[in-house]
C-alpha cells in the first residue's frame, strides 16, 4: 500500500525548486538538487511530481497563486487610480521581498509556462484594469484585459529590477513607473496625474 502524500513535503519540494531554479536556472537545476534542497530522497520528488516539467507547472501555478492572493488582499477602492496604486505598491513590495519568485516566474514564462488552462485569474488586477477602463470610457484600446495585466506585470517587474540595481533611485522609479502604467491604461483620454 502506498504511503499517503504529505502536503508539507509537497510544499517543501516546491519551495526548494524555487530556490534551486532561482540560483541555478531551470536548465541547470537537476531534480536531484531540488530533492536534496527539500530534504527528501530523489524518488520522493517523483512521488509528488511525475516529471520535472510537471514540477515546473505546479511551481508556476503556486507562485502565481501566491502573488494573486497577496494582490487580492488590496482593498477595492471606488477611485480606480487609488486602487491601481495600491496594487502597484503591493506588487513592488512582493518583488522586493521575494526576488526569487520573480526570477523563477520569468524563467518559467520563458520556458512556455504562460496562461495555463487551469491557471487562476487575478481578480484584483482584472478588476482594477476594468475599473480604470470604465473610468476612462475606454475599451482597452481594442485589447483584452489579459494583455493589460501583462503590461502591468511587465512594468512592475522592470521597476522591481531597476530598483534592485539602483536603490538610491527607488522613490523616483516607483513614481515614474506608476505614472507610465496609469497613462498607458488611460490611453489618450484626459486625466489628472
Amino acid at each position: 500500500m502506498a504511503r499517503p502524500r504529505s502536503e508539507d513535503k509537497r510544499k517543501a519540494i516546491l519551495k526548494a525548486a524555487a530556490g534551486v531554479f532561482a540560483e541555478r536556472g531551470i536548465a541547470d537545476a537537476p531534480t536531484s538538487a531540488i530533492a536534496r534542497a527539500a530534504g527528501v530522497a530523489d524518488g520522493t520528488l517523483f512521488t509528488y511530481f511525475e516529471s520535472k516539467s510537471e514540477l515546473m507547472d505546479a511551481l508556476y501555478l503556486d507562485l502565481r497563486q501566491r502573488i494573486g492572493q497577496a494582490l487580492a488582499e488590496v482593498a477595492d477602492d471606488a477611485d480606480p487610480r487609488v486602487w491601481l496604486r495600491a496594487i502597484w505598491e503591493r506588487y513592488l513590495r512582493l518583488g522586493a521581498d521575494h526576488r526569487d519568485w520573480m526570477r523563477v516566474l520569468a524563467q518559467l514564462r520563458a520556458a512556455g509556462r504562460l496562461f495555463k488552462e487551469d491557471e487562476p485569474e487575478h481578480p484584483a488586477i482584472l478588476g482594477v484594469v476594468d475599473a480604470v477602463c470604465r473610468a476612462a470610457d475606454s475599451d482597452l484600446h481594442g485589447l483584452s484585459a489579459e494583455y493589460m495585466v501583462l503590461a502591468l506585470r511587465a512594468q512592475a517587474e522592470a521597476t522591481i529590477e531597476y530598483i534592485h540595481a539602483h536603490p538610491e533611485q527607488a522613490e523616483n522609479c516607483r513614481e515614474l513607473g506608476f505614472r507610465m502604467l496609469w497613462r498607458g491604461l488611460r490611453g489618450n483620454r484626459a486625466f489628472a496625474d
